[in-house]
């Protein structure tokens, strides 16, 4: 049993990794985008809807990191029609079976990023507004994926500790 667990922890492990690569090709993408969205005010629509595709993409691979923790740690996602907002608010909980995953802090920051996904993927493009997308934006650059990083990273020594 022992060696099943290491077994899942490595690829928990593995499978963060390689989601945290993605999501940092994300976040490095954002400097680049502010910067051209605020040269020129033509074609704004198109800046609105990179930075809406790079803020539902960023939630998404976070989500993606969580639904892996659910599955192998916890046994499924949460099964209910808010199962979204469910699932992020166990990650800043303690379980039977690991540590939190972020703290009660960043899960109350990040709540902010999933309504925005759900906001994205529920409006036409044109009605993004280049104000409310940068504050998302910048706010991920200044702390918010350094935090994440962080807060992850801690998981998964422990989760490693745990599991030898």
């Amino acid at each position: 049993m022992k060696r099943n667990n290491r077994e899942i922890t490595r690829n928990l492990i593995k499978n963060i990794r390689q989601e945290t690569s993605s999501l940092e090709e994300i976040y490095l993408q954002i400097e680049s985008l502010i910067e051209k969205a605020e040269k020129t005010k033509d074609e704004q629509i198109f800046y609105n809807r990179a930075a809406g595709s790079i803020l539902h993409d960023f939630y998404t691979g976070i989500e993606k990191i969580f639904c892996d923790i659910a599955n192998k740690i916890d046994k499924g996602v949460p099964k209910a029609k808010d199962w979204h907002i469910k699932l992020l608010k166990s990650m800043a909980q303690s379980k039977e079976n690991r540590p939190r995953v972020i703290s009660l802090e960043l899960m109350e920051e990040l709540k902010e990023y999933l309504g925005f996904r759900h906001l994205f993927r529920n409006i036409y493009g044109a009605e993004l507004k280049w104000d409310k997308l940068k504050i998302l934006l910048v706010r991920i650059q200044e702390n918010l994926w350094i935090e994440f990083k962080r807060q992850l990273n801690l998981f998964i020594k422990k989760i490693e500790e745990k599991s030898e």
